[in-house]
C-alpha cells in the first residue's frame, strides 16, 4: 500500500514523498506532465529501490500543480481504457 506525505504545496509547486511505489507509477506521470504546457518542470527521485521511497516534484507556469496532476492521471486512464477497448474489439 502506498502512503503519501505532502512536503510542500503552494499555488505553483508541489512536493510529495511516497512509500510503497517506485518507477512504475511515476515514470508515466512524468511523461504525461512533461507534455502539459502549464508545467514548468516535473521530476521524481527514487531514494532506494528496495525501500520504495520516492520524492516527486512539480512546478507549474500557470494553474495549480494538483490540477495538472489530475489532468495527467485522467489522460493516463483514458489512454489505458482506449488500449483496453482496442484489444478487446
Amino acid at each position: 500500500m502506498m502512503s503519501i506525505e505532502i512536503v510542500k504545496i503552494d499555488e505553483r509547486y508541489l512536493e510529495l514523498k511516497t512509500k510503497g511505489e517506485t518507477y512504475t507509477l511515476f515514470s508515466p506521470l512524468v511523461e504525461y506532465l512533461s507534455e502539459d504546457p502549464d508545467v514548468e518542470y516535473v521530476t521524481f527521485d527514487v531514494g532506494h529501490p528496495l525501500l520504495e521511497d520516492v520524492t516527486f516534484r512539480i512546478k507549474t507556469r500557470a494553474g495549480s500543480p494538483l490540477d495538472a496532476l489530475k489532468r495527467a492521471v485522467q489522460a493516463i486512464v483514458n489512454d489505458l481504457e482506449s488500449l483496453e477497448r482496442s484489444i478487446l474489439a
